[in-house]
């Protein structure tokens, strides 16, 4: 589910974290890492449960409108296309799905509170009422309204963006690509048994988790050298006057040219300008780059950097 960048965003709060605390042990950043990258899962299983909760909000509101004693006729006409919706109708159903959430530690009554106030929000979403207004839909309007809801209403929704970081402590990080990886599973629906388990591979494959075990350990064990190496390139200034984000990115990138060597070092220096543009001051981008531009060609001078495969070598 995550993008090389997205992973690189989580190994620098977790250096963020660490080099505030030197107490920090090598397994202790290993765990922290490790739980950092699981709270995207994390975010994308709340979202699919969100939305099979919502399903059963009608069924509920259907049930207090029939059990009245003297029921209106827009109580007995009304219309539970949501609840039969046969998207919604998986996600509820499903035993896989069902068993990922107890994994996870998922609880059902976590938006217990706000459920109701996301639910009278959905009834007022323009998709969402032209949906009601029939009972005759084809899968592809089934599917294209969770979508909508997925894409359009739930970042709008401030009760939903207030339940997600409550539970999702990295949640204004993922918000993007779980919806994305949400709209690509909701696509999907409902699956064919056979193409069920595909619905949730959306966890960090082998090779990106030891990029970014590579990445953090390898810059926590460099970080001493790599603060000199910085030190040595600035002019009038001393290290101590460098944010430590900004630094962090430094020695990351730095980590990129020295032990990871099927990234480009292009690459490696326009990834993490592009990151200073989100998460530094708007004067770092300008600074990080001309520091890192520098280290490169000495580096590279030294014989220091070494890279393998077609195009890498510069």
């Amino acid at each position: 589910m995550l993008t090389r960048r997205g992973i690189r965003v989580k190994v620098m709060q977790v250096l963020y974290m660490l080099l505030q605390d030197p107490a920090w042990g090598d397994k202790q950043a290993e765990q922290l890492l490790h739980n950092n990258i699981r709270q995207t899962y994390r975010a994308y299983l709340y979202v699919l449960q969100l939305l099979s909760r919502l399903s059963m909000q009608v069924d509920d509101e259907n049930d207090r409108r029939k059990s009245k004693y003297i029921p209106t006729d827009e109580d007995r006409d009304f219309n539970i296309v949501f609840f039969n919706n046969p998207c919604t109708e998986y996600l509820r159903t499903s035993e896989t799905l069902r068993k990922e959430w107890k994994r996870e530690g998922l609880s059902t009554t976590d938006e217990d509170e706000l459920l109701p106030s996301i639910y009278n929000e959905l009834k007022l979403f323009p998709p969402y009422a032209a949906y009601i207004a029939s009972t005759e839909h084809t899968i592809k309007e089934h599917r294209d309204l969770l979508r909508a809801i997925c894409k359009q209403f739930l970042p709008q929704n401030e009760a939903f963006d207030q339940f997600m970081e409550d539970m999702i402590p990295t949640w204004s990080d993922d918000e993007q690509v779980v919806l994305a990886k949400v709209d690509e599973t909701l696509r999907k629906l409902p699956p064919e048994s056979f193409k069920e388990q595909e619905l949730y591979q959306a966890e960090v494959g082998v090779e990106e988790r030891d990029f970014a075990k590579t990445l953090l350990m390898k810059c926590l064990e460099d970080q001493g050298r790599f603060d000199q190496m910085i030190e040595a390139k600035l002019k009038n200034w001393e290290l101590d006057r460098v944010s430590l984000l900004d630094r962090i990115l430094m020695k990351m990138a730095l980590t990129e040219f020295l032990h990871i060597p099927t990234i480009p070092l292009k690459v490696t220096i326009n990834e993490y300008l592009e990151i200073s543009k989100l998460y530094s001051t708007p004067k770092s981008r300008e600074f990080i780059n001309g520091i890192l531009d520098n280290l490169m060609i000495e580096l590279k001078k030294e014989g220091s950097i070494v890279k393998t495969g077609r195009g890498l070598i510069e």
